[in-house]
């Protein structure tokens, strides 16, 4: 979530870049608080110190070839309508995963987490 300003979902998406620009095999996932990254708008105004912007480095890690998820519950409970009563939209680039499709990249390789 944005509870910190972004920093761990831009140190998260900057490991990402670095990740896959070594020929790792990258996937974000995200889940609970981070699931506020998969829509529309919230990496834009995300800027820390020393690091691109979030949304360049969110638009970066899908340009190298690397894979967003959402966990597919967290998708359908932090899109709930906005005040207006509309649903948040999610980005098109993001697609929403059980917690079982993300455990099975798992398996024999590393994880880090933010």
């Amino acid at each position: 979530g944005n509870q910190d300003g972004g920093k761990r979902a831009t140190l998260a998406f900057a490991a990402a870049c670095a990740a896959i620009s070594l020929d790792l095999d990258t996937h974000i996932f995200l889940i609970g608080d981070g699931a506020h990254w998969a829509y529309e708008g919230n990496c834009e105004p995300i800027s820390q110190q020393g690091f691109p912007s979030l949304i360049n480095l969110f638009d970066s890690f899908i340009d190298l070839g690397g894979k967003v998820y959402i966990c597919s519950t967290c998708d359908s409970v932090c899109s709930v309508p906005e005040e207006g009563g509309q649903a948040i939209k999610r980005r098109d680039d993001v697609q929403p995963r059980g917690l079982a499709a993300v455990l099975s990249h798992m398996v024999g390789g590393g994880t880090v987490t933010f």
